[in-house]
């Protein structure tokens, strides 16, 4: 199955806690389960930001993503209601539409009644509305779903307000991964720069990855 069940277990050791500022280094044996099936792998940033670099190269380009949370790294079932926020710091550094932009998605555990996907239940996922919200290029920027989280940051933050459901989404359900993606439907020459991700259970498990070279 999907990459998320290793990179749920380098991510999530001490589940209990609240951690903020853990990291992930992209050269490391850890980084390839997080960045798992991007296509193609993020990069160091030329002008040496400290995060990881994704830009669709050409048409066999897809997308990147990144996965922070997955069950099998957690010994208590968190739903789908008990997720409080999701969040990342990052930099469009191509405009074209609101393909540019990346977004947050939550997939739940199958359960072999009403599976809308081949391998979750559900999925949800919070994107940009721009009819609300402006963006400038190389701006770095907190994008979050949900409830606001303390940035430790002066970055403007948006808000990732348009909701797609696919499958029930109900609230009882069993999260499977939390995720960053970019849209496969973004122009080629898209560039998108994250230097930060994380997610609040239940406003008991708090967490804030770097992603670092």
């Amino acid at each position: 199955m999907k990459s998320f069940k290793i990179a749920n277990e380098i991510l999530h050791t001490k589940n209990h806690e609240l951690i903020h500022n853990d990291k992930v280094k992209l050269s490391s044996v850890n980084a390839i389960a997080v960045k798992a099936d991007s296509n193609p792998l993020p990069s160091i940033d030329s002008d040496d930001r400290v995060g990881w670099l994704w830009e669709k190269v050409d048409e066999y380009s897809t997308k990147f993503n990144y996965y922070m949370y997955g069950v099998t790294g957690s010994s208590h079932p968190w739903t789908l209601g008990d997720l409080k926020s999701g969040h990342m710091t990052c930099s469009i550094d191509k405009w074209d539409n609101s393909a540019s932009c990346p977004f947050i998605v939550i997939y739940t555990v199958m359960t072999g009644s009403g599976d809308a996907g081949a391998w979750y239940k559900s999925r949800r996922a919070y994107s940009l509305n721009t009819s609300n919200h402006k963006i400038i290029v190389g701006e770095q920027i907190n994008l979050y779903c949900l409830d606001k989280p303390n940035f430790n940051n002066d970055n403007r933050s948006i808000h990732l307000e348009n909701v797609v459901d696919t499958g029930d989404c109900l609230a009882n359900e069993v999260i499977l991964a939390i995720t960053i993606h970019s849209d496969s439907s973004a122009l080629i020459g898209t560039k998108i720069f994250v230097s930060e991700m994380g997610y609040n259970l239940n406003n008991e498990i708090k967490r804030s990855i770097k992603l670092v070279t």
